[in-house]
């Protein structure tokens, strides 16, 4: 992402358009690649989609299970984009993952659900559910956000 693309989602969000950033993100080559979708529908709650698990989601211990690296990947957007609505003190990034593996995650659709805990200074503090389609936690994790980076 270009330095004046950020500046551009950065505006965005100060607007209050997240459908416009929730697009943004949409229609991302990384996202588009891995098959995953955002709902910023109410940005406090992100949630993070893959409508359909496929091969390149599954792995691990030779299974059909979603990946933990794929896990990881959801976790680390759900909870990085609990900043999106800090955007006017500046961008934000993940600072901090722990991720707690509860059992496989045996499904055909992912759905993660992220929400603010609590903020300390520059620091938003989240946490985040992974859940099959029956809607069972499968992993969580809790994460960190750092607020108020300045781009040039």
């Amino acid at each position: 992402m270009s330095l004046s693309q950020l500046h551009k989602l950065k505006q965005v969000a100060i607007d209050g358009n997240y459908k416009a950033i929730e697009d943004f993100f949409n229609a991302s080559a990384q996202l588009k690649q891995m098959n995953i979708r955002i709902d910023l529908s109410n940005p406090a709650i992100p949630l993070v989609f893959i409508d359909e698990v496929v091969e390149i989601h599954k792995g691990g211990v030779g299974t059909e299970a979603v990946n933990g690296a794929v896990i990881a990947l959801l976790i680390d957007l759900a909870i990085g984009l609990l900043g999106v609505t800090y955007y006017s003190e500046g961008m934000t990034a993940t600072s901090n993952l722990n991720i707690n593996y509860v059992k496989p995650l045996l499904t055909k659709k992912v759905m993660v659900r992220a929400e603010q805990t609590q903020v300390i200074g520059n620091r938003i503090f989240g946490i985040a559910r992974v859940m099959n389609e029956n809607g069972e936690v499968c992993t969580y994790a809790t994460g960190t956000v750092a607020k108020g980076i300045i781009i040039s």
